[in-house]
């Protein structure tokens, strides 16, 4: 399966390297620096990539969306269409400071 990872903090950071280790093929995005996400995916090996927030969610399976609420608009900007995603599999794990996010409530299979 090919997952995107929106965010590189701990959350896309932890989740990413599991499905990684898990055997998927996962591209980290959305980054302040290029660096972290090398490192991310080099420390989580396999299949796993740095790319931009269009290239993870480009012919992505699932998309992990994992960015503070106050960044979602940007990497989804960044991200573009993603109605594409083939088995329409979206996971939210914004946080808004007030427990979870009602993004989180949207997470669609």
């Amino acid at each position: 399966m090919r997952i995107g990872i929106l965010g590189s903090g701990l959350m896309g950071g932890k989740l990413g390297t599991l499905f990684a280790r898990a055997g998927h093929d996962v591209v980290f995005s959305y980054a302040r620096h290029e660096t972290k996400l090398q490192k991310l995916a080099h420390d989580a090996g396999g299949d796993a990539r740095a790319g931009t927030p269009r290239e993870a969610a480009q012919d992505a399976d699932a998309l992990l969306l994992a960015v503070h609420w106050s960044r979602v608009d940007d990497v989804l900007k960044q991200a573009g269409d993603v109605s594409g995603i083939r088995s329409s599999v979206t996971c939210c794990c914004a946080s808004c400071g007030l427990g979870t996010c009602a993004i989180a409530a949207s997470c669609t299979r």
